[in-house]
Parts: C-alpha cells; structure tokens; sequence
C-alpha cells in the first residue's frame, strides 16, 4: 500500500480518504504509531494513559526532592506537583524522541542530569514517546506491506524523531517523497496573491486587483450574520460547493446550512460547558464543609444528573432560597416529597423509591470535611466511581447515542484511576490536590449533534489538512488564532551539548516555519476560487484579521475590489456578477402603544373563586388589579429561573429566622445582653450552615461578621424592649384566620405579644425604616392593620409596630406599646385611624369587586392614571388613596404594554 503522512491528518482531510485509490491510506501521528504497532506486533498498549504517566511521574519527582533538595524544579513543584509533573513529562519526552539515552556524565548540564537521574529508577506507563522508540526498535527485523510513503508536510521542518523513523524505513527499501507544490500560472487575483505568498513574484507592492471573482473577502459585525448569509448564498447557488476550512470546531456555519436546508457537514462541537461534564467539577462539593450553595445549585439543575429530576427540582427550589443543607424547610420538604413518591408507587411500578432515596442519601447524606482540611481518598474515589457506573449505564440505555455521557464515564474513571495509583501512604487529599487531580483529566468532549449528511460541503479544521487542489475554497472566520510565537525551553548549553552527542531538537524557529508553511495552505490549494470570511466579532469577542489579510493589504493598497460588506451591502455589484445574492427584508419597527387603563373580560362569572384571600393578594386587588387577575384568577406565574437569592433577601430571611428562634426560648423576659449574644453565637453556626451557607464561604468573613454583630445588636434591642414594657411574647410566625367581608382571610405575624389584656403584633423588617415611617404617617399600613384586626376579631384593635432588624429600632403610629419609640403621628387616635382605614379597605374591596363582576379591570400605570381619573371624575368614594406610579416588581409589564 501507499501511505500520505502529514502532522494534522488524524482529524478530518481533503480529499476524504475513501475518494482516494485504491490501496492509498492517509495517517496522521497518531495513525502512523498505531499502523507501525499492528504490523511489527507491538499493538496493547494503552492511548488515554497520559494522566497515569503524569501522576507516576509526578512521584518520581518527588523521590527525587528528597534526596536533592534544592533540584531546578522545587519552587514550581511546591506550588503546583501536577502541572510540574506534567511538563517536566512533556520534556522528558521530548529528549526520549529525539533520541538522547538519559546518560549520566560528568559533562551533562544540571537539569538534564536531574531528569537522567530520575529516568534511572522510574517505572512509568508507556506513553507517545515510548511506544514510537519501541517501533523504532522493532522496525529493523520486521516487515511493512508498504511501498511508498508520502510526506504532506515539508521533510525538513519535521519533528526530528520523524527523520529517525524515515532513515531506518529508507534503509528497508521504502521510497519516501514529499507532495509535490502545485505551480501557480495565470493573471488571476487568486494566482497573483498565491505567486507573491509563494513567493514566485518579483514585484510585492502596488498591485491592482481586477475583481474577476477569483479571489473574494467578505466582511460582517459577527459570524452569525456571516453563517446566515454564507448559507443562503450556497442554497441560492448550488453551483457553488466550495471545501470549507472551518478553523475552530464552531457550530455556527453548520447551524445556518441546517436551517437553510442544506445537508450538514457534522461539524463536532467541543466544549468544556458540555451540561454532562460539568458533573466532574461539581460533585467535589458534596465532600467539604461549608458547603458551595452555588455548585450544589448548578449540580441539581444540570439537564442530566445522577439524581432523580424531581427530587432535584424541590431541592434547587429549597436551595434558591435558603442556600444550604438539610435546614427546617429542607427536611419538611424532602419528607413531603417522598410521602408523595410513595403514594405514587403504589398505583406506578416504575418508580423506584429505595433507588431514589439510595440517590439521595448518597450526595446529601454523607460526611463532609472541613475544606480547610483534608478528605479520606477513599471517600474521593466512591464518589467518581458511582459517576462513571452512571454515566455508561445510562449511555447504554441510550443506544450509544450520547458521546458526552461515555467522555463523560471515562474522565471520572480516569481520576478513578489516578488517585489509586496515588502512594499509599497518601490517604487524605486537601481541596487544592482534589481540584488539580480533577482539572488534570477533565478535556473538552467532542459532541456530534448531527452526522455528516449526504452531498454535504468538505470541511476541514486544519489549514495542512488539505492535501490536494481544490476548486473553491471557503475560509471560515479568516481571523487571526494562531500562536504568535515559540519560545525555547533549553538553555543553549543544554542545546550545545545535545548537539555534540547527535540529539537534535526542534528549535522554536523550526516550529516558526512549519507554522507559516501551515497557515498558507488554503489559499495556495485553491485552484479557481478562494473566499475569505472575516467577522470583525467571533463569539461576542473583538478579533483581528488574519496575517494573509495584512499581506493582501500591502500588495495591493485597496481591497475594495473584492470586498463585500454583509451588513452594509457595500461590493453588491461586483458580486451580482458572480453570485445570486441573498437579499435583506428589513423589519420595520412596531411601535407597542402605551397600555390600555382598562381591561375587558367577556365571561368574569367564568373566573375561579378563591377559597380564601391573603394580605398580599388583597393589596393586589385594591392598587393594581389587573396583577389580581392575572396572578390568582388566570394562575399566570413568573416562570422561576432558580438562582441564589440576593445577598439582601437572604440576611432578610435569615435574620427572620433568628429572631423566630430567639423568641421561642423560655424565660428570655429575664435574659441580658451578654446572654442574648452568646445565644445569637451558638446558634449562628448551625443555621448558616443549614440557611446561609454564602455567608460562610471563602472571602465572605466581613459580610458574615457584620451580619452577625447586626443580629446581636438587633436582638438586644427587641429584647429589652419587651422586658422594659412588660411584655410576653406568645407566639412567632402565627397563623392568623378570620372574615373580611364574608371572604376568609388567612395571613402570617412574625411576632405577637401580650401584657395583660393587650395584645401587639409585630412585622418584622430586614431594612427601610424611612419607607415604614412613611407608610404609618400616610395611613398607609395596611397590613399591620389587618394583623391588629385578625388577632382581637373585635374592636380592641392590637398594637401594631414595624421593628427594622439592620437598625435594631421599632416604628409604630405612637409608644403606647412601645415607650422608646419616637411615634410617628403621636396625636393621632389610634382606634380611630385603625377604623377608617379598615372601613376604607372594606369599601375598596367592594369596589373592586363590583368592577370584576362586570369584567372591568385596571390597568394602573404612569401613563394611563390621566385616563383612570377621567373615567372616576365626580365619583365620591371613601376608599384608599390609589398609587400614582408604576406597580414596582412587575412580573406582567409585558401583557399590559408596558415595555420601556
């Protein structure tokens, strides 16, 4: 047979190998090893080993250390063992291809004698380097059915093992030859740009382009406006079926050539954001204490997980809101789901409640450490063990149809792998070593979403992939990714001496050329056409032209001749001559309108009655009443993206939390500050952990600290202004139910008390006393109100207060309850105002009624309040005073029109 070689044909080529004759293979290194091995009989040995080798070597090193502490390498082994490890690996062989021995002279220079030394006793896995010095071995006795063997890429800017190999094959009588170099003739744009990149061209400035269509740039904002455009101008075209160079595995051209209809070239998609790889990052966090509230959430919300979907809805939905495990709430609502699930796999044999509680008890149940300490290695290789028996056994259950899962199942064995073969004596991991072991195997799966479908566009992702003359070549993204530069590794006595002993390396000059060999061949395989797309944004990101686009630039000055803008449709006319072209359909712009002030419902005896009302939805109804509607009539919810709460909603909830458990302990009519402080200490612990679990992760120390100096602050002051007033508290978070109307009401109180025959009701707030003063002052609450009126059911209206934690103070109208509040209306009868504001709700809420039953609802904004006060002029009515402004924290905005 007959063998094409080149460094980037293991990926995908042109002309696909099947196009070429018969006996012809085309290999890449990769290939080339694995094709040697099966005919010398050297084949078994393992290829995805490179993470075992890294960890031996990394021992190695480390042996090493001990017995010469001050080796070159110390500094950067104590800060990172692995990524050490694994460069020192990549130099070791390095020197192995190149064919040094690893002797120990007197003339080595000292970093080669520290690697000699620890290649003397190393025991490592074969890697790369090993096996091709097997091959190189075995190839002198053995037989190839081979006869010629073609080089893609220049023979002297090769690796030198390359050299090595083709001296022993030359020496079996085997011809090898370079590819030959296609010659340029013609006055084209294309063959003059491919004459002076070739440099076959004497004069390098002040040429013309004739814009005959040989040569074509075309310019867009961002790829996907290139993608759509370059798919439409294929499908318009069939004629035009160019082999396209797609540099970066990028989805965007393929997603356009689907949606136009067009077969697809499979392009492969290779992204660590992969949802099923991201599980190897994630799951460490079951193992530390404190626990990331952050990960657990990404962990649960993950489209695929080992942990059964619903359980993981109700645990991100606890985790949302209270970030942490196993609190109150969580427990209740694990246990409501399981009594639930139970009841369901009475009447469904398909679900498997001990498998989904096995899950459970598996992530959540476990032991966790301190991060700030260490974890059983054990412990670590349990739990990857589990991913990788997961993630294959649902592959197989899927048909083989999802790659990631398998990529998936074989990174979390490969850690497996690596953190047994770790010495025995190692038997804890600190979080660091954990992280780097997991960020050493974790790699980028390649995912096919759609096969490569008859009659599809050639593409390829390498420029030397090309390996013969195409008729049209498509440039995807012609920006510049390339490595600018190579840098040596080794010092020049390193080099002077591996030169004397006959050990040649690739110097970074050699890489330079090989690179720029490279990078040119798209544009000098193009037989008749060459079109060169070149957004000025790749995925949202400012990117520069490609080095060919500077050369363009100085040959010829102006581009313009061959230049076509997407956007701007500048070039349209050179183009027309070539191409049918795509046209743009402008949209043109709909203006919305302002929302209409009322609604109209046809059917309202049609909409549900509620069983029972709320403070919250009564508020709804009497200011805005179209979120009424919408929210507990027609049930249209806010769909939940769930996601950490806000660092102000979650010191809210827990400071409630505090101060629910505060005021449920005995006898605290007695407690004194100290005592109140070293409560608000010991419980502080077990309800972040439970609750807040932010609060206690690395950097967050002075928010937590301050938070919790607030709570102790706050608490004392609420508890000396219970004992100073002679008050007893009765209950927290109560339950209250009545009649408003004849609709019942329920609600909840934070916190009730009691001094004889009186009782008060206090709202706790987090923050934004000035709004509270407000509200008092303009007759505004509302809700304290209806706690006052729920909580007596007569016309002894309770105290009512707001107490704001963050400022540890009481609001109240006056300080009859209270005598340290400054009152906010001192004179005011309190029975009284209590009286017109129930009366006005009670008239509100018959208004309001009386509006819905005849299918009138209002829409209250900004700029329909001139055309609501129209519609009520001359109407005399004892009701709230209405809002003037926009309802704030809308969820409906979008269904009344109101878009800003």
């Amino acid at each position: 047979m007959n063998l094409y070689f080149g460094l980037e044909l293991d990926d995908r080529l042109y002309p696909y190998p099947d196009s070429l004759p018969t006996g012809c293979t085309c290999l890449g290194p990769q290939g080339l090893l694995q094709r040697l091995e099966s005919h010398l009989g050297l084949a078994g040995h393992p290829h995805n080993n490179e993470h075992l080798r890294i960890e031996q070597y990394r021992q190695a090193l480390g042996k090493l250390l001990k017995q010469q502490p001050q080796a070159f390498f110390r500094t950067s082994f104590a800060a990172d063992e692995l990524a050490t490890a694994k460069r020192l690996l990549e130099l070791r062989d390095e020197l192995l291809l190149a064919g040094w021995d690893f002797a120990d002279q007197d003339q080595v220079p000292p970093r080669l004698r520290c690697l000699a030394r620890i290649e003397v006793t190393l025991q490592l896995a074969f890697g790369y380097a090993d096996r091709f010095v097997a091959v190189l071995k075995a190839l002198p006795e053995g037989r190839l059915p081979v006869r010629t063997l073609f080089l893609n890429d220049p023979a002297a800017l090769l690796p030198s093992h390359y050299h090595r190999l083709f001296a022993v094959l030359r020496a079996k009588g085997l011809l090898i030859e370079e590819l030959p170099e296609r010659e340029h003739r013609g006055n084209s744009d294309l063959v003059r740009f491919q004459q002076l990149v070739s440099g076959k061209l004497a004069q390098r400035k002040g040429l013309e382009l004739s814009g005959d269509g040989s040569l074509l740039l075309f310019k867009a904002k961002r790829e996907t406006e290139a993608a759509g455009f370059l798919a439409r101008l294929c499908r318009q075209n069939p004629e035009l079926r160019p082999v396209c160079f797609v540099p970066e595995k990028n989805r965007a051209f393929d997603n356009a050539l689907i949606q136009e209809g067009l077969p697809s070239p499979g392009i492969l998609s290779a992204s660590l954001a992969r949802p099923s790889l991201q599980i190897l990052k994630l799951i460490t966090t079951f193992l530390w204490h404190p626990i990331d509230p952050f990960k657990i959430l990404e962990f649960v919300s993950l489209a695929l997980k080992p942990l059964h979907d619903e359980l993981a809805a109700v645990i991100a939905s606890e985790m949302a809101q209270r970030p942490g495990i196993r609190g109150e709430s969580w427990q209740m609502a694990i246990r409501r789901f399981f009594d639930n699930l139970h009841q369901r796999a009475e009447q469904d044999t398909s679900i498997d409640v001990a498998e989904i509680r096995k899950q459970y008890n598996f992530w959540f149940e476990r032991q966790r450490y301190d991060a700030s300490k260490t974890v059983p290695k054990h412990e670590v290789i349990e739990i990857f063990d589990y991913l990788a028996t997961w993630a294959y056994d649902i592959y197989e259950e899927s048909d083989h149809k999802n790659n990631s899962l398998q990529v998936l199942s074989g990174q979390a064995r490969r850690i497996k792998d690596l953190l047994e073969t770790l010495p025995e004596n190692q038997t804890q991991l600190s979080q660091l070593e954990l992280e780097r072991i997991v960020r050493t195997i974790y790699e980028p799966a390649p995912v096919e979403f759609i096969p490569q479908q008859l009659h599809h566009l050639p593409t390829v992702h390498h420029p030397s992939a090309l390996i013969a003359p195409c008729e049209e070549v498509l440039w995807w993204n012609f920006v510049r990714n390339e490595r600018d530069h190579f840098f040596s590794t080794w010092y020049r006595k390193e080099l002077a001496f591996l030169e004397a002993i006959g050990v040649r390396l690739q110097s970074p000059a050699d890489k330079n050329q090989l690179q720029l060999w490279q990078r040119n061949r798209p544009l000098l395989q193009a037989q008749h056409r060459l079109l060169l797309i070149m957004p000025a944004k790749v995925d949202g990101s400012e990117v520069y032209p490609h080095a060919l686009h500077d050369e363009l630039l100085a040959a010829f000055g102006s581009l313009d001749a061959i230049t076509f803008d997407i956007n701007k449709r500048e070039g349209e006319s050179l183009m027309n001559l070539f191409f049918e072209l795509p046209q743009l359909q402008e949209l043109r712009l709909q203006q919305l309108g302002r929302p209409s002030p009322f609604l109209r419902i046809h059917h309202p005896e049609k909409l549900d009655q509620r069983e029972h009302e709320t403070f919250s939805s009564l508020e709804s109804l009497f200011y805005y009443p179209y979120q009424y509607l919408f929210r507990h009539k027609t049930k249209l919810r806010k769909s939940s993206i769930l996601s950490i709460v806000r660092d102000v909603t979650l010191m809210g909830n827990l400071a409630h939390r505090f101060f629910e458990l505060l005021c449920k302990e005995d006898n605290i009519q007695h407690w004194n500050r100290q005592q109140v402080q070293e409560w608000v200490d010991r419980r502080a612990g077990r309800l972040l952990s439970r609750e807040g679990a932010v609060l206690l992760m690395y950097g967050r120390e002075p928010e937590r600290v301050a938070f919790i100096n607030r709570i102790k602050y706050a608490a004392w002051s609420l508890v000396a202004m219970i004992q100073e007033n002679n008050w007893q508290v009765v209950d927290t978070e109560k339950d209250l139910q009545g009649q408003f109307l004849d609709i019942p009401i329920r609600a909840k109180a934070d916190l009730v008390l009691q001094r004889a025959d009186q009782l008060a009701v206090v709202d706790l707030k987090w923050r934004g006393g000035a709004r509270r003063e407000r509200i008092i002052r303009n007759e505004e609450d509302l809700q304290l109100v209806m706690y006052a009126r729920l909580l007596t059911d007569d016309e002894q209206w309770a105290h009512t207060a707001y107490f704001i934690i963050e400022e540890g103070r009481m609001i109240a109208r006056n300080n009859a309850a209270f005598k340290e509040v400054a009152a906010v209306a001192p004179d005011a009868d309190t029975l009284e105002v209590n009286g017109r504001i129930w009366s006005q709700m009670i008239n509100t809420f018959r208004w309001r009624s009386q509006q819905l039953q005849e299918g009138i609802i209002e829409v209250r904004t900004e700029s329909t309040l001139h055309d609501i006060e129209e519609r009520y002029s001359g109407q005399m009515m004892e009701l709230l005073e209405m809002k003037d402004g926009n309802a704030p924290f809308d969820d409906y905005r979008t269904l009344i029109n109101l878009v800003e």
